[in-house]
């Protein structure tokens, strides 16, 4: 049952953006940093992380190997700076996902609309997380610093 006008509102009033009540329904893309566990410590790195149910991304769970898509190799250049230009992954599947992300979004508000997204099916609109955990499997370990819902 969707929300009433009257509890949207409410929850606007506390600071809950319509972007985080619907984060929870559907699919999305996130924009994590990551470590991976190695015999020198954790080594950083970038990719997007696709969940067919976004509620997922808040339960630890790891997707599988074909919804994640390395921006960076572990050990090539860190961590993806997301804001100010395009980035492109092509996931296992084939699909790619492109996210533009404004500069300055990293000092944007939890849940404040940060830029666009798409990919072969879809547009999407894109907004600043909180740096939750997505996952950590004992080898990798990954944080959502942006999520991407369905436009």
């Amino acid at each position: 049952m969707p929300f009433s006008s009257i509890t949207s509102l409410a929850l606007l009033a506390l600071g809950v953006s319509a972007a985080t009540i619907n984060k929870r329904n559907g699919e999305g893309v996130h924009l994590a940093n990551c470590y991976v566990n190695s015999p020198l410590g954790p080594v950083p790195y970038s990719q997007m992380v696709y969940y067919s149910d976004d509620a997922q991304a808040s339960q630890n769970v790891a997707p599988s190997d074909s919804n994640q898509c390395m921006v960076n190799i572990p050990g090539q250049g860190g961590w993806k700076t997301w804001e100010g230009t395009s980035i492109s992954c092509t996931f296992p599947s084939n699909t790619y996902f492109t996210a533009n992300i404004q500069s300055g979004a990293g000092g944007y508000g939890v849940g404040a609309y940060a830029g666009s997204g798409k990919n072969n099916y879809r547009n999407f609109n894109c907004y600043r997380d909180n740096n939750h955990m997505l996952f950590d499997n004992g080898k990798d370990s990954c944080w959502s610093v942006y999520y991407c819902l369905d436009a």
